[in-house]
């Protein structure tokens, strides 16, 4: 029986999510602001060195998706389930700010729309994460709230099998990489106009990355195990992350200079390649985080507060940073002096999108009703809730007049 089956109550907090949430997001950002300022690089060498570092940070997909189903298995899994407060919240919660900021990007990138179009183009974008580049990554999440009751039901089934279903699971996902990324993006399929509108959507339909909620919700399932192996095995973790990351450059390299393939296909998340690297990314990022989470002051991570509060903000970047992501590109990019290195500007216009939407975030966090729109209540409130919960619950009276306490074990996931 897992440790989360054994676990009815409450759940202690964690820490190592919180940093791992905001990291992602920032690499999310990174892959962007790379993308957009290639133009800034005259150089083949240049341009290929850019093109790596933004195949390097693709592992943001596989993590967040991981994170997702870690955190609903963790929350869930062992206890009653209600459907519909669950669909209730996450509609409030997520479904909500996804569609105010798909409807928000389509006004600022279409503005001169007749208002049936308007109307017409921001549903169809709704449906299909059209609206920005970044927006696939909500649909995914609300695509996997759809499924996860079913999520749950086939976990409950397989638990006491982890190895077996993972290596079945990773199988299937590298056989699903191999033929997309030979037929679909490269093959005898790339020429046909129907499999080209499925290579346009497929990366946000939720079963492309079926991996990776499974090995989420595995790692929630048996995590003190996995904590414990990961922080005793941190040289193997740290060794085995540069590899893939080598492995994956020598991959690149090849691909360009030796194979003749494209660059969209050589930075192309659905490949093989990605899938050992992605893994390698994850258990490295978890071995970094649990580092952190050991080092306790007060009973709690150093800095705590500050991850929580950036942790708290992550949904908010990804929603919010392409506006100002786009606003760099068109107005900061072409004013700055060429005689600044490339680097120099690529980092600032990441950073300096990345801190932005971070900031929006926080200071969204902190107004009543505009918290909604990165997906949360105020911050105040989430507090004072915290303070009701730890309040001693009501004296009930027994026959032999003893008081009854309550404190739960900790925040949430």
């Amino acid at each position: 029986m897992t440790q989360l089956a054994q676990s009815q109550g409450k759940r202690p907090h964690i820490y190592e999510l919180d940093p791992i949430r905001i990291c992602t997001a920032v690499g999310v950002v990174g892959v962007h602001a790379l993308f957009f300022t290639l133009v800034l690089n005259q150089t083949g060498v240049g341009l290929q060195i850019q093109n790596a570092i933004i195949t390097a940070l693709h592992f943001t997909r596989e993590i967040f998706m991981f994170v997702t189903a870690f955190a609903l298995v963790y929350v869930y899994y062992g206890k009653p389930f209600p459907l519909m407060q669950f669909w209730k919240k996450r509609s409030i919660g997520v479904l909500l700010p996804y569609a105010v900021w798909s409807v928000i990007y389509v006004w600022v990138n279409m503005p001169h729309k007749t208002p049936g179009t308007f109307i017409s183009t921001s549903l169809l974008d709704i449906l299909t994460g059209n609206a920005s580049y970044q927006l696939y990554y909500i649909l995914l999440t609300l695509q996997f709230y759809l499924i996860f009751p079913l999520f749950l039901l086939f976990l409950y089934r397989f638990a006491s099998h982890p190895w077996r279903v993972l290596v079945v699971s990773l199988v299937l996902q590298l056989l699903l990489y191999y033929v997309d990324f030979h037929t679909l993006q490269q093959g005898t399929l790339a020429s046909s106009p129907f499999w080209q509108w499925v290579s346009d959507f497929q990366n946000r339909f939720v079963l492309v990355y079926q991996f990776f909620f499974v090995l989420g919700g595995f790692t929630a399932l048996y995590f003190q195990q996995v904590r414990a192996f990961v922080l005793r095995h941190g040289k193997l973790i740290v060794g085995g992350f540069l590899l893939v990351l080598v492995g994956l450059w020598v991959h690149f390299a090849l691909q360009v200079n030796v194979y003749h393939e494209s660059i969209g296909l050589a930075t192309s998340v659905l490949q093989p390649a990605m899938l050992p690297y992605s893994i390698g990314v994850i258990f490295f990022a978890l071995w970094l985080a649990g580092r952190w989470a050991t080092h306790e002051k007060q009973g709690k991570p150093r800095n705590y507060h500050i991850w929580q509060t950036l942790s708290d903000s992550s949904f908010g970047v990804y929603l919010i940073h392409a506006l100002i992501l786009n606003a760099l590109i068109q107005y900061v990019m072409p004013a700055m002096p060429t005689v600044w290195p490339v680097v120099l500007r690529v980092l600032l216009i990441w950073f300096t999108t990345a801190g932005g939407a971070t900031l929006v975030s926080i200071i969204l966090l902190n107004i009543p009703i505009a918290s909604r729109l990165v997906g949360r209540e105020t911050t105040r409130q989430r507090n004072q809730k915290k303070l009701q919960s730890l309040e001693p619950a009501p004296v009930q009276p027994t026959n032999k007049t003893e008081v009854a306490m309550s404190v739960p074990a900790g925040r949430e996931v």
